[in-house]
């Protein structure tokens, strides 16, 4: 079964790209593995923050 996916489209600057272009290099990452990456360690931790305020509120 083929995976579903969507597109996120964004502005940088041509420097900002170029420069992270670099590191994916460095790191032999591709742009669109790490962008992804960085997006899902970003909700996972949002969820935990919210976990944990409504923990506090249970208490």
């Amino acid at each position: 079964m083929a995976k579903e996916t969507s597109y996120l489209h964004i502005k940088i600057s041509p420097r900002l790209k170029e420069d992270f272009k670099a590191m994916c290099a460095d790191n032999e990452i591709d742009m669109s593995d790490k962008v992804r990456e960085i997006v899902a360690n970003l909700v996972r931790n949002h969820k935990r923050e919210l976990a944990k305020g409504n923990k506090k509120e249970d208490n």
